[in-house]
């Protein structure tokens, strides 16, 4: 069966309900992901003003860091589809079992991550080895210590996703509340010495970062326990093999689709140095200024997977189906209007991140292209949020990489290399992986080939 965007499967009370529970869910979750961005644009804010090459080696360090997370996908994704399917379905008793195991992989998977910190320089000297030494060692010290902090940086991603897996978006958002104000005041303290801290750097940037992730693991995992709709027992679960084997089996294609995309991404940034290290810094300060673009859809998306979840989980197809029209228009809405505002003011967003004007030049082009993408990528969350809600996390992962391999690497080297074209041939090739991207997964949406997987989840849920 054909499914359409253009399509309305409800009536007209039916839409009002739908679109006031996703904007409950979506502007908490908006919220948290504004201030779970901040975690690391406070570190590239204060560090552009500090020193733009210290900036540009933290921007390299985190791009390693994005590769480690890709496991923290498969088990945040996997808990969340799992969690609203059963809460649809009314089965609390299973949203308490793969809650207690969402915490058993998030402690696990965070303390076997530690580990890699032993490794950060020889890390960051084998993936980008056209950095000079500078970076190479403000760079390591830096991820050394944001790796050293993985357990709680697992623990509040995969607790996140568990809450909101349950509608629950509020819980995070305060949360990320708590560690942001925490972290904005370390990172001012600790960057530039202030308030009888000595003067650290990159180094202060990583440790206000750290310190902030174990603040807001703890308030997690209380939030967690007094959860009213997860109503998690205080006795721990046994541990079953076949419940993770089943969020794995869930979340290893977003795991896989995150792992590709990132260690695109870092190949990315090595053409992007072709064009030198000024080029790659200007990319940086865009990709921040895309990432405040991209929130709110990023947030409607977490909303739309939730509720078409939820309503698949309760055997309601035809209403998960008006969720993801309704999530979109409100995305499309939301998206066109920022678009709007980066397009025609660049020079403000930028010159949040930096206050180097050859910078500030270089940047403007591409973060005006960024603007007039933001209806591309409303779309592709929506859409994407609606294929995870039914379980169906196996398309988004191959139209990424699809997308990232043989669209905007190929096209950016080419433009970058042979072309001379700097960060904007580069931008150019990001843009085109994007387009493609979204026109894939609207096609699978629109195909309805998603229908056995979401039918295999629900009986599973019941």
């Amino acid at each position: 069966m054909a499914y359409s965007l253009l399509k309305s499967y409800l009536n007209v009370e039916e839409a009002k309900e739908i679109r006031k529970s996703l904007l409950v869910m979506a502007l908490p979750a908006i919220g948290e992901n504004v201030l779970q961005m901040l975690l690391g644009i406070s570190d590239t804010a204060f560090l552009g003003h500090y020193d733009w090459r210290i900036m540009t080696a933290v921007g390299t360090a985190n791009q390693v860091v994005f590769i480690f997370q890709a496991v923290l996908v498969a088990i945040s994704t996997g808990s969340m589809v799992l969690i609203s399917n059963s809460y649809g379905a009314g089965n609390r008793q299973r949203v308490n079992l793969i809650a207690w195991h969402a915490i058993y992989l998030s402690v696990m998977t965070g303390l076997v991550l530690s580990f890699s910190s032993l490794f950060s320089e020889n890390l960051l000297s084998l993936l980008f080895p056209s950095s000079d030494s500078f970076m190479q060692v403000n760079g390591s010290n830096y991820l050394r210590i944001i790796m050293a902090g993985f357990p709680a940086m697992s623990i509040m991603i995969v607790l996140g996703a568990t809450l909101r897996g349950a509608g629950d978006t509020r819980s995070p958002l305060i949360v990320a509340l708590a560690a942001n104000v925490l972290n904005v005041f370390l990172d001012y303290a600790m960057i530039f010495g202030k308030f009888g801290f000595p003067e650290m750097g990159a180094v202060g940037a990583a440790l206000a970062t750290v310190i902030s992730r174990v603040v807001g693991s703890i308030i997690i995992v209380i939030l967690l326990f007094r959860n009213r709709r997860i109503s998690i027992s205080k006795r721990p679960q046994r541990f079953s093999k076949w419940l993770i084997k089943e969020i794995f089996v869930l979340g290893l294609p977003a795991a896989v689709e995150n792992f590709g995309f990132s260690f695109g991404v870092l190949v990315f940034a090595n053409i992007l140095f072709i064009a030198g290290p000024q080029a790659y810094a200007a990319h940086r300060i865009g990709i921040q200024v895309e990432s405040l673009s991209f929130m709110p859809a990023w947030g409607m998306g977490v909303a739309v997977t939730a509720l078409v979840g939820i309503y698949n989980g309760g055997k309601k197809r035809r209403l998960s189906i008006g969720v993801v029209r309704q999530g979109w228009f409100i995305a499309l809405g939301i998206s066109s209007i920022i678009g709007m505002a980066i397009t025609l003011f660049p020079d403000l967003f930028i010159s949040i991140f930096t206050n180097e004007a050859a910078l500030i030049e270089e940047g403007r082009l591409p973060v005006r292209i960024i603007g007039l993408f933001q209806v591309v990528m409303g779309t592709d969350y929506a859409v994407t949020g609606a294929l995870r809600g039914m379980g169906d996390t196996a398309f988004p992962m191959k139209a990424s990489l699809v997308a990232m391999w043989l669209i905007r690497l190929p096209v950016g080297f080419v433009l970058v290399r042979y072309l001379d074209l700097g960060l904007f041939g580069a931008w150019i090739g990001m843009m085109a992986d994007m387009a493609f991207r979204t026109t894939l997964k609207f096609i699978r949406f629109y195909s309805g080939k998603w229908e056995s997987t979401a039918d295999s989840i629900q009986a599973r849920s019941n």
